[in-house]
């Protein structure tokens, strides 16, 4: 398959950085049913009081990880690459602006743009990536976004976009309906390296 791509946006947990959440714990602190989204389940608390008490808790989980994240297997390869090439890339993560920033910082990723839920609604809400489009001047097809999640093969699809499902493992059967699917992001940069 061949495709014109001129933008690769990513997702940043487990993506470009390791993350260890642990995300039952967390659920079990804000009191998330199982199955829920934790970010829907704290937008929907009633009470201020509370609701502001659930995302500090998240924002605390979020803040630790981010200072003992590791850089993910071929990320600097491919970011510095992407640098040297003639295209756009950039950040659209779940993550706060503080996590995200401190994880950038923490690995010297430098990155065009970076996009927490603070600015656009949470993936997989694909309002983030229109954005992009729009200031980038590029269409639907020449935007590629890639993540580990499901939620990122969605936000690609939600928005019209190119996805590339990147598992962290040889398993690729779970691929999400994903345009593309790599075991790591070494694997994605040799594919780009063709186009």
């Amino acid at each position: 398959m061949h495709l014109t791509i001129k933008a690769v946006v990513f997702d940043l947990d487990n993506t470009l950085v390791s993350s260890n959440i642990d995300f039952e714990l967390l659920r079990r602190e804000i009191d998330c049913p199982t199955g829920k989204d934790l970010l829907t389940h704290v937008a929907e608390t009633k009470c201020d009081n509370q609701r502001k008490m659930r995302n500090g808790v998240i924002l605390e989980h979020e803040i630790n990880d981010a200072k003992s994240s590791n850089l993910m297997s071929g990320a600097q390869a491919l970011l510095d690459w992407l640098l040297t090439q003639d295209m756009r890339f950039g950040i659209i993560t779940r993550n706060c602006r503080e996590a995200a920033e401190t994880k950038l910082k923490e690995h010297a990723l430098i990155v065009e743009t970076l996009i927490t839920r603070e600015d656009f609604p949470a993936k997989p809400d694909p309002t983030a990536l229109f954005h992009l489009m729009e200031e980038w001047s590029l269409e639907k097809g020449n935007v590629l976004y890639v993540g580990d999640h499901q939620y990122d093969v969605l936000t690609a699809q939600n928005a019209g976009c190119l996805s590339c499902y990147i598992s962290n493992s040889s398993e690729l059967s779970a691929n999400y309906g994903a345009d593309l699917h790599y075991p790591s992001l070494t694997a994605l940069h040799s594919y780009l390296k063709t186009q």
